[in-house]
């Protein structure tokens, strides 16, 4: 039985996204507004990570997935030090391993009380089709920030290659198990406050 080999593009590109400087990543952002002047340069990226041959499709993913990367919090390079980049674990090339954005959105969910825009937002993420992921995802990535949630982006990297019916009921699972889960945990723990038998009162 031929065991198959992992596919570590995913964790390549995401790799080769830490190491960009913060002009790139401000090309990368303002390429999320559709201007794509001087990030000419991303083809290259695509080359040395497995993606020269890549379909028109699977390089708009790619492209998006950068643009994302660059919206979220860098950190600040003091003088003299080099800044910290954030490369995956070389063995971190299966999707599977890192949260979905369907768990984190339960995640944000759940931090923000419940509240029922966030879980709008989600279904129109569901929803969208590859034109409309742009502003989708770029909406959901911006609130996961509010409350200190980043996306495992070789999971996004992946999940955004492969953008479709398979992802959307994966995604929907972990939002919803996520939320369950959640409500277990509270329905479970013992009660803060005891009512005291009747008499019991002096």
């Amino acid at each position: 039985m031929t065991k198959q080999v992992a596919d570590d593009r995913p964790a390549r590109f995401v790799a080769e996204l830490s190491r960009l400087e913060r002009g790139s990543l401000a090309q990368l952002r303002r390429g999320l507004s559709g201007d794509e002047r001087g990030v000419y340069w991303l083809e290259g990226l695509y080359t040395r990570t497995g993606y020269g041959t890549a379909e028109p499709y699977q390089k708009e993913a790619l492209g998006l997935v950068a643009g994302l990367y660059a919206l979220k919090p860098q950190a600040r390079q003091d003088e003299g030090d080099a800044a910290e980049v954030e490369t995956p674990p070389a063995e971190n090339t299966d999707a599977e391993k890192g949260p979905s954005i369907g768990l984190l959105m339960g995640k944000l969910y759940l931090a923000q009380g419940s509240r029922p825009s966030t879980e709008k937002r989600f279904l129109a993420l569901l929803d969208a089709d590859r034109d409309g992921l742009n502003y989708q995802m770029r909406q959901a990535v911006t609130l996961l920030a509010t409350e200190d949630l980043t996306p495992d982006w070789v999971r996004l990297t992946t999940d955004l290659l492969y953008w479709g019916d398979r992802v959307r009921r994966q995604w929907a699972q972990d939002f919803y198990r996520e939320i369950s889960r959640e409500a277990k945990d509270t329905a479970a723990a013992p009660s803060d406050t005891t009512t005291a038998p009747p008499g019991a009162e002096e």
